[in-house]
This record gives structure tokens, C-alpha cells and sequence, in this order.
């Protein structure tokens, strides 16, 4: 009998432990995808889980057009330039002037792509990983980064939100505050390509 009840406490025990990795597992996943942007690589990498990746270089002084949708009522569209980010079919409208940043279209773990914005003038040292990057636009972003957007809008069927990045990675927060307020401005002009 007492070797019956050993063993019970040994399964026992066992189910904890089990219960208990798992739920540290859990845990660690959902704040990868709750924090995409210091968990996704900027390059393919060989693993299961696919990321799409796309690079590309503008200069505000190149790309300039009207929106296809009207502007919100506080924005001359004549103040805006775009940028199409064609793996998301889309057009992002931001104010002229800005000085040149890359865009870089990334999947998160639960596939919601987005597209993170950022510039070498934004570099610091302060945070892991920080590759100036000022601003984000998620594809129908799940509920948990719905929480970390400033704004959105419906374009078709879908949603797309605005998420700015922290002011205390940069070491130049007034261009980071130009680059971000740029986007802000012209992200309710956003239209599907």
C-alpha cells in the first residue's frame, strides 16, 4: 500500500512539474507576440516559423502624391507625401519634409504583419536590439497590440494600426517627435494600393 501511494505522489508530482513548464511556456510565447518588434528578426532565418521580410529605402524628396482618400480635415493633402509598401497592398501618407528612413514588412509569430519604420539617425545605444525604429503600421492587429496603437483606421476589410515607438531608446527625441508627429499626420490617409 505504501508503494501504491508513492506512486500516486510521483504522478502527481510529475503533473505539476508538466503543468508548470507549460504554463511558463505559455507565458514566454505570449510576450513574443505581444512585443514582435524585439522578438522578429529583420532577415529570413532558417526556422519554422516563416518570416517575410522586404527592405526598402525612400527619401521624402522623392516620393510625393496626393492621397487616394481624402486626408483627415486637419491635413492639407497637398502636405503629404507616400510610400507604397506593396507586400501589405497598401499607401502610407506622411508630411513633407522628413529626412529618408527604411521600412521593413515583418510577421509576428500568430501571423500579423506589419510594417516597422526606422532610420539610422534614430540609433541608440540605451536598448537591445534598437534599430531606430520610429513608427509601425500592424494589419489587423491581434487585441494585445490593439493596446499598443495610438490610432486606426479601416481601409476595406481591414484594420490598420498606428504604434509608436518609446522615447527613451533614441538619443535625439526631437527628430524622433518630427519623425513620429510626420506619421501621425498622414496615417489616416492610408488607402489600400
Amino acid at each position: 500500500m505504501a508503494s501504491a501511494q508513492a506512486k500516486k505522489r510521483w504522478i502527481v508530482s510529475v503533473i505539476v512539474v508538466v503543468l508548470v513548464v507549460g504554463l511558463i511556456a505559455g507565458v514566454v510565447i505570449a510576450k513574443n507576440i505581444a512585443e514582435p518588434n524585439s522578438q522578429t528578426p529583420t532577415v529570413p532565418a532558417p526556422q519554422s516559423t516563416d518570416v517575410d521580410t522586404t527592405d526598402a529605402s525612400t527619401d521624402s524628396k522623392d516620393e510625393s502624391s496626393q492621397p487616394d482618400a481624402p486626408a483627415a480635415p486637419t491635413v492639407d493633402p497637398a502636405t503629404l507625401s507616400s510610400v507604397d509598401i506593396t507586400p501589405l497592398a497598401i499607401k502610407v501618407f506622411y508630411t513633407k519634409g522628413v529626412a529618408g528612413f527604411d521600412f521593413t514588412v515583418k510577421r509576428t509569430a500568430d501571423q500579423t504583419e506589419y510594417v516597422e519604420f526606422s532610420t539610422a539617425a534614430l540609433v541608440g545605444t540605451k536598448c537591445t536590439n534598437d534599430q531606430g525604429s520610429f513608427a509601425s503600421i500592424i494589419k489587423n492587429p491581434t487585441q494585445t497590440a490593439l493596446q499598443a496603437t495610438t490610432q486606426t483606421v479601416k481601409v476595406g476589410n481591414d484594420t490598420y494600426g498606428l504604434s509608436l515607438a518609446g522615447k527613451d531608446c533614441t538619443p535625439d527625441a526631437a527628430l524622433l517627435e518630427q519623425y513620429q508627429t510626420a506619421f501621425t499626420n498622414g496615417f489616416n490617409s492610408l488607402t489600400a494600393l
